[in-house]
């Protein structure tokens, strides 16, 4: 088994080579083979540079860089289609939730579940760190809005650990559009909609100072909303033609 990380990263240059010194820590004391795939969204400071400097002899490390900066979303769907592993786990330049954490999502992958979220929102969740009043508030009324439009089950989408199989999720991945702030949700939708089997499970979390993500953003995914609750509806009703298109004759 191979495992694909991708970590799309922002402007993250004063913060990301820690992170990725625990990632390669980690992983090396596992019994499968890995790669680490670096996504560096448009970055204005030195985020590839460092990333390159640090750990390019590095066989098992891939910087995708592009410019100018896409958002989120597109820049883990541009890592995401170019990972080679059997499995691949979505995880923040920050890691606010500790790679550590990943056997949890794996137990659910091994359950039978094709893709798992960690969850900040649950029973048995651990914030250890929380954020400050009002990007708290913020994010739960974003998960209440989510739920109401999309009608997604989940109590958190936005928490950036997910872990996938990928050739189960292939299909999924070729009808996602959202570049930023909302692509959680779009992937969670279209997963269901496709008929993909998807595990909330709940993880240790730490807010992490100096987010990237602006509250301007946090507004505008709110009508990104409204698209992709358009977008699953087709995908529905798409399937029941195929469905009903591909079903034995009735007999009379």
């Amino acid at each position: 088994m191979k495992l694909s990380v991708v970590v799309p990263a922002f402007n993250e240059s004063r913060r990301i080579l820690p992170s990725l010194e625990r990632i390669f820590s980690y992983l090396e004391a596992q019994p499968y083979d890995y790669e680490v795939l670096v996504v560096d969204d448009g970055s204005t400071d030195a985020t590839a540079a460092v990333v390159r400097e640090r750990f390019g002899q590095r066989a098992m490390l891939r910087v995708l860089s592009y410019t100018p900066n896409r958002g989120k979303g597109y820049a883990v769907r541009f890592g995401v289609l170019q990972a080679r592993g059997d499995w691949v786990l979505l995880t923040d330049a920050d890691l606010s939730t500790p790679i550590e954490e990943l056997p949890k999502l794996t137990a659910a992958l091994e359950q039978g579940f094709d893709l798992a979220i960690g969850s900040r929102a649950l029973p048995g969740s651990e914030v250890r760190k929380r954020q400050n009043l009002l990007r708290e508030r913020a994010g739960k009324l974003f998960n209440w809005w989510v739920r109401l439009v999309v009608g997604l089950p989940f109590h958190d989408t936005q928490c950036g650990f997910k872990l996938f199989q990928r050739e189960r999720l292939a299909p999924v991945w070729e009808q996602l559009s959202v570049e930023r702030f909302a692509f959680d949700v779009e992937l969670l939708a279209v997963a269901l909609a496709l008929g993909r089997k998807v595990a909330e499970v709940p993880v240790i979390w730490m807010n992490v100072p100096d987010s990237t993500v602006s509250l301007w953003r946090g507004v505008e995914a709110y009508l990104e909303v409204w698209r992709i609750r358009k977008h699953v509806r087709e995908l529905r009703e798409l399937s029941i033609q195929v469905s009903k298109a591909n079903s034995p004759p009735m007999l009379k």
